[in-house]
């Protein structure tokens, strides 16, 4: 490697703090019944924003972060975006510069390559395979486009997040994609996984009949305090005067999962898999004189030993289906969300038991 792909390499390291994280935003809407969006674009005029819209209320009083099903799975740590306009870019660089410049014992080869890559916008200096120059950081296409560069995922503790660093920051005038090749660059995939990981759905609040202690052969009704309906979320990249993209997720409740937590008993119903109900419940509360077994519910066979409990697991598992603004919809597919609940069972060996 000769000394030009050296320094830049170092003045890309050097300026990767500087890049902003045009990252999205969390807004929570309480009871999963409103609508909100959070925005953060660091006075820049780009972001990406998630809008939040829930269909249904959850019908309890908190959410949850949406879990995968694949734990390999992540959400992107980093992408190549918008970063800022060129007064803003220009900025941003020269505050850079001079905070290495005179940042106490700093290294010759740190405050070159600053200089250099300084200069690559500003008057048009051209590294080995760093692309052509600017003159005056393209002030003068103020309003006519961005300069896009790497941004981190700062929900991200993933080494990758630092894998876009390798990219000098480039322009791209308005209503204009990168140039076709350029790695990393945010798609409408990455989008909807962002939508993901920014999905909050119900939790798992389970109440059971009787409360408290079980009993040996006597049916535990279970419910759940939740409402599971459909939960939408949308992530979107503006740019004012250039690119507009988007990314809708849709995570649809198909099953919940009850595990007694022991061989020693049967569930309700023998799949194991509670229905949900049309208006999004789980379950029914128990009335007297109710016959039968519960439509969500365990009987324990055998009572816990020595001040032991059962471990009793609710798992809620959605569907997630996407759609993008250039068309795209479910290619690559995400994967499933899970979220679930353990809670410990004792259960005691008597002959009555008043509900």
């Amino acid at each position: 490697m000769n000394s030009a792909s050296l320094l830049r390499r170092a003045a890309l390291g050097a300026v990767a703090a500087v890049l902003v994280t045009a990252a999205p935003s969390f807004a929570d809407v309480p009871g999963g019944k409103t609508s909100g969006s959070g925005d953060r674009d660091g006075g820049l005029g780009a972001s990406v924003s998630i809008t939040y819209r829930t269909s249904g209320g959850s019908g309890g009083s908190t959410t949850h972060s949406l879990g995968s099903s694949d734990v390999t799975w992540t959400p992107p740590p980093c992408w190549i975006g918008p970063i800022a306009g060129p007064k803003e870019f220009k900025a941003m660089v020269e505050k850079s510069v001079s905070d290495t410049m005179n940042y106490p014992g700093q290294a010759n080869y740190a405050m070159q390559a600053m200089d250099e890559y300084r200069r690559h916008y500003a008057d048009g200096y051209t590294w080995d395979g760093g692309g052509d120059g600017y003159q005056d950081f393209n002030v003068d296409q103020q309003g006519k486009g961005m300069f896009w560069g790497p941004v981190e995922n700062p929900d991200s503790d993933s080494p990758d997040r630092f894998n876009c660093n390798s990219t000098l920051p480039f322009w791209v005038p308005n209503g204009q994609r990168p140039p076709a090749g350029t790695p990393h660059v945010i798609t409408t995939e990455m989008l909807a996984r962002l939508a993901f990981a920014h999905t909050q759905v119900p939790g798992v609040n389970i109440e059971m009949n009787p409360a408290g202690t079980q009993t040996v052969n006597l049916s535990t009704w279970v419910t759940l305090r939740e409402n599971y309906t459909p939960i939408t979320v949308r992530a979107s990249l503006n740019v004012p005067g250039g690119v507009a993209m988007w990314a809708e997720t849709t995570a649809t409740p198909t099953s919940v999962h009850i595990d007694p937590g022991t061989a020693d008993a049967d569930v309700h119903p023998a799949s194991g898999e509670c229905p949900i109900g049309p208006n999004g419940r789980v379950g029914a509360p128990y009335h007297a004189g109710a016959t039968g077994n519960p439509p969500c519910g365990v009987t324990y066979r055998r009572a816990t030993r020595g001040g032991g409990a059962y471990d009793l697991n609710v798992t809620a598992t959605w569907k997630v289906s996407w759609q993008g603004s250039d068309g795209a919809a479910d290619a690559p597919p995400l994967p499933n969300g899970v979220i679930t609940q353990n809670r410990p069972v004792a259960v005691q060996e008597i002959q009555t038991v008043n509900r």
